[in-house]
């Protein structure tokens, strides 16, 4: 299974608040891991983070609320590849993706699965 199946599974989940919780949160550490790379190049890598970040916080205000619009599942993780390849910041993606993977496998909510992008 890929990345792409595999969040998709995990959106569909009972566990997609969780996931989105701690994609956010681990998101939010690698944009301040960014902002510590040589200036020019970590702040750009900073700014996509943080537009990831906005992505993310969507989708767990989506799921909240009904009220509330997010992106819809397929589009989600596409959205955040392009931001991230826009800011050349798609390792923190990655390392968001998986590391909030592990979390859920650790805590038995999903099965573990191979998650590299």
């Amino acid at each position: 299974m890929n990345i792409y199946d595999r969040v998709l599974e995990v959106l569909a989940s009972d566990s997609r608040e969780t996931f989105l919780l701690a994609l956010g949160h681990r998101m939010g550490i690698f944009t301040r891991e960014a902002l510590d790379e040589d200036a020019a190049h970590g702040t750009h890598q900073a700014r996509a983070c943080n537009e990831m970040t906005i992505a993310i916080w969507s989708q767990v205000w989506a799921t909240r609320d009904a009220e509330v619009k997010g992106y819809p599942d397929s589009e989600f993780l596409p959205i955040l590849l392009e931001k991230a390849d826009r800011g050349d910041a798609r390792r923190y993606l990655r390392y968001s993706l998986e590391s909030s993977m592990l979390m859920l496998e650790a805590d038995g909510a999903v099965e573990p699965e191979a998650t590299g992008p």
